[in-house]
């Protein structure tokens, strides 16, 4: 199809024109405008590098973008998949998608100009450099770190870490000493050679600071960003920390305003320019200026350069004198001059490559300072209430509006679709476009046949992998997934053709809040969800069945009719055998429940798979919706599998469990997979249900940090277990305050103890206690394969009402005896279990399950 809308060879300019989110209020009018002339009054940029996202320096990128002016990026090693979760259920690669996108939300208060990631994998809190690097590769980081360096060019270079000791988690270690060698090597053509063949160029910026350092110490450069932004409203640390509490899942939306002043100091490990010991900045020595761009540059200045460059400024000079708050399109006709003086300039210096890439960011903020000086909105809305499937045909309500007094003239709006959509070609507008004048059209595009889900570029085939697969070198420059259709539009004003792009919306209902507004994603016609995606059978049953949920969900509009079947292993089968389905609209969806039969005394792990077909189609996938108030909707695809693993576990018969959930976990799930019947309790059986039908109750992830009721009705539990019940408070938070909620005196701090080495050798302290004898014989055994750490929030100090039942320790760290805890309390037992189930169960961890089991059956 025909599109104006040329996307560089390049990834840098691919991120500089990408569409984005609608832009804050503070990005828009007066303030708006004014922010984007001081972008481009200087030349000045700088990359920050974390570990994981909220490492970041919210208050000095705010600084330094929205004050300073200066281009600002992110490069953050990791996603965060090995966190809690603090907002919902989803754990490991689903809380990476959380964690990317509430990162990407608080990009926008910082003032971010592009986020970057590497392929590395959080795997969990690590206590050692060499664990970090060992587990992700040193090699592979410091690769994908070189080549975004490469790709974006910074001036300076910010690690958040020092690379020692004192940056704590293994995780910050690594991204500090990284960033370090990162910045020695990006500049040698030597290294990784295969990134220029890619196109990239060898760059090393011109300076490399570290942070984290204290007053006291030996600091180059001190920040205050407690200084205030008029045209913020706020101090920079302030609206900074309006950004940083978007990340919720990590610290549930509360954070505290720094008070000022709010000091930052920074240490300068290498410059390539001269500079003091003392600075004021971090582009001190480095000419940012415009006409200084070859200079910032150490390259020679080709003949008519100068002159070329002094242009731009002088109209960018013109635009910031003509700026006016009660009417900021004023400044656009010099703006306009600015921009064909960097087209002319790209042009006539088109051998520099260096200096070009400046300019063509220099031309992107040059559109971007119109498009906000006039008020232009480019807003696309799909006309479906759902995402697409491939073969459907959509409308697209495409609209550019002109809020500014200059008018605009020969206006064109376009859907731009990948390769093989059918979509109808641009619409212009021959009259002038006035002062809130519109361009409305409804633009047609037809989704592909054999159109992919729109998914996440990065994977992983298991949990054992530390990295992520990419599909190609390009995908590393994005966030997430890359939206399938987006909207662009046109206009000249006073000589100049500007550009714009926006991502096709759709609207959706979200009572009471109204209507959201969320991307366009391409989903398979049909979706098959099956779970568990784990199931344990005991080896020892005389007879084996495991329990199948199979969702299938219909995303086509027209509807569709088919027959839902189990792959099954060799002599197992299914009732029911197979289940027909027929669906009259999208988003109709139907569960089923089969029990699969497999012969007696199984071993082994098997696979037992869901496929729907319809119409001669197979459709064997499924996704989790992730979807949280505030983000963007993402889909996680995975198979519609069990994976069914043999255990040899044993549980005392016909156990009734209830279970506090926390902060979600699939801990009921992998009861129920013991042959336990588990009940939910909410705030009323805790305040009045009949709590001595449950052999045992348990607490869940976090219950006593989210859970006010359990707290209320806490010593209704102590009562249960005093009458001879037995109550499982799992892994939590310094909100469980023993001497509060406990039988007897203890100690967890809020600086708990935890071991996050998953392989951590451990000592049985109680060999002879029926919890590590009855039904199943519990040995250091049962904590092999374990997934991503072994416990956390250990109690410091207990009662000697209390036995420790086993201790472990992480290398170099003191032997930990207070993550199980057990003591007998009146009739009844109570356990403290901070070892990691709600990581295990979901992935069949066999040792887990046998120690679950001897848990529920403690008495029994």
């Amino acid at each position: 199809m025909r599109s104006f809308l040329a996307l560089a060879g390049c990834a840098l300019l691919a991120a500089a024109t990408a569409a984005g989110p609608a832009p804050l209020a503070q990005d828009k009018g007066a303030a708006g405008t004014w922010q984007r002339l001081l972008k481009l009054r200087t030349t000045a940029s700088l990359m920050h590098t974390t570990a994981h996202p909220d490492d970041e320096h919210g208050g000095m990128l705010a600084l330094m973008s929205r004050g300073r002016g200066a281009r600002v990026s992110l490069l953050t090693l990791t996603r965060g998949e090995a966190g809690d979760n603090a907002i919902g259920p989803e754990l490991f690669d689903a809380l990476g998608l959380i964690r990317t996108e509430e990162l990407l939300t608080a990009d926008r208060y910082y003032g971010v100009d592009q986020q970057y990631f590497t392929t590395a994998i959080d795997y969990g809190f690590s206590k050692r450099l060499d664990e970090a690097l060992e587990k992700w590769g040193r090699e592979n980081v410091l690769r994908d770190m070189v080549r975004v360096i490469r790709v974006e060019r910074p001036f300076v270079l910010v690690a958040r870490f020092q690379g020692s000791e004192r940056d704590g988690h293994g995780n910050h270690q690594a991204a500090g000493l990284l960033t370090q060698e990162a910045y020695r090597i990006a500049g040698d053509p030597n290294v990784f050679p295969e990134q220029l063949r890619d196109g990239l160029r060898p760059w090393q910026p011109l300076k490399l600071y570290i942070g984290g350092v204290r007053e006291n110490e030996d600091w180059t450069l001190r920040l205050d960003t407690s200084e205030y932004s008029p045209p913020l409203g706020d101090t920079y640390a302030n609206f900074a920390r309006i950004g940083l509490g978007f990340q919720r899942s990590q610290n549930g939306g509360r954070v505290t305003a720094p008070a000022a002043p709010a000091f930052t100091y920074y240490k300068r490990l290498a410059s390539r320019v001269a500079a003091a010991d003392k600075e004021e900045s971090f582009f001190t020595g480095i000419d940012t200026t415009i006409a200084g761009l070859f200079r910032a540059l150490d390259r020679r200045e080709p003949n008519g350069a100068a002159d070329l460059l002094a242009a731009i400024e002088g109209h960018v000079q013109d635009a910031v004198r003509a700026f006016s708050m009660a009417d900021p399109s004023a400044s656009v006709p010099a703006l306009a001059r600015g921009l064909q003086a960097t087209r002319t300039a790209i042009a006539k210096l088109g051998d520099h490559r260096d200096a070009v890439d400046v300019l063509r960011i220099k031309e992107q903020q040059f559109q971007d300072a119109i498009n906000t000086a006039l008020g232009v909105e480019l807003r696309a809305i799909a006309d479906v209430p759902g995402p697409l499937v491939p073969g459907q045909r959509i409308t697209v309500d495409v609209t550019l509006t002109n809020h500014g007094t200059t008018g605009l003239d020969n206006a064109q709006v376009v859907l731009d679709a990948p390769k093989g959509w059918d979509a109808m070609g641009a619409s212009t507008f021959d009259s002038r476009l006035v002062l809130n004048g519109s361009l409305r059209r409804a633009l047609t595009a037809t989704v592909p046949p054999d159109a992919p889900s729109t998914r996440p570029y990065f994977q992983r085939a298991s949990l054992a992998e530390s990295r992520y697969a990419v599909g190609g070198i390009l995908d590393m420059f994005r966030p997430a997934a890359e939206p399938p259709l987006t909207a662009g539009a046109r206009y000249d004003v006073a000589g100049a053709t500007v550009r714009l792009r926006t991502v096709v919306m759709r609207r959706e209902p979200h009572v009471p809040y109204g209507e959201e507004e969320r991307e366009l994603r391409v989903v398979p016609a049909v979706a098959v969800n099956q779970t568990p995606r784990t199931a344990i059978v005991p080896s020892g049953a005389t007879a084996q069945s495991v329990a199948i949920t199979v969702e299938v969900v219909n995303n086509a509009p027209a509807g569709v009719t088919g027959r839902l079947t189990l792959n099954l292993p060799a002599a197992w089968t299914s009732s029911p055998e197979s289940a027909d389905f027929t669906f009259a609209r999208a988003g109709e969806r139907i569960t089923y429940q089969f029990s699969a039969s497999g012969p007696r005394r199984p071993s082994g792990d098997f696979r037992i798979e869901a496929v729907a077909t319809v119409t001669g189609r197979r459709y064997g996938e499924g996704y989790d919706v992730i979807e949280h108030r505030d983000l963007e909707t993402q889909y996680l695809y995975h198979p519609a599998a069990t994976d069914v693993r043999s255990v040899d576990v044993k549980i005392a018969p016909k156990l009734k469990v209830g279970y506090v959930m926390g902060i979600g976990d699939e801990v009921p799930g992998g009861i129920a997979q013991l042959g336990a019947s588990v009940t939910l309790l909410g705030e009323p059986d805790l305040a009045r249900g009949d709590l001595r039908q449950f052999d045992a109750i348990v607490t869940g992830t976090r219950a006593y940090a989210v859970r006010d009721d359990l707290k209320t009705y806490n010593r209704r539990l102590l009562d249960y277990v005093k009458d001879g019940g037995n109550l499982i408070v799992l892994y939590n938070t310094q909100e469980l305050i023993p001497n509060e909620f406990a039988p007897y005196p203890g100690v967890l701090t809020a600086r708990a103890e935890e071991v996050s080495e998953e392989d951590s050798p451990v000592e049985i302290l109680a060999p002879a206690h029926r919890v590590l004898t009855t039904p199943n014989a519990i040995t250091a055994a049962d904590f092999n394969g374990w997934v991503e750490q072994r416990g956390s929030k250990f109690w410091s100090e207990w009662d000697r009402a209390y036995t420790p039942v086993i201790a472990t320790h992480d290398i170099g760290q003191p032997w930990q005896r207070g993550g199980w805890l057990t003591a007998e309390y009146g009739k009844g037992h109570y356990t403290y279990f901070a070892y990691a189930f709600h990581r295990q169960l979901p992935y069949g961890v066999p040792g887990a399950y046998r120690i679950l089991a001897n848990l529920l059956s403690l008495g029994k």
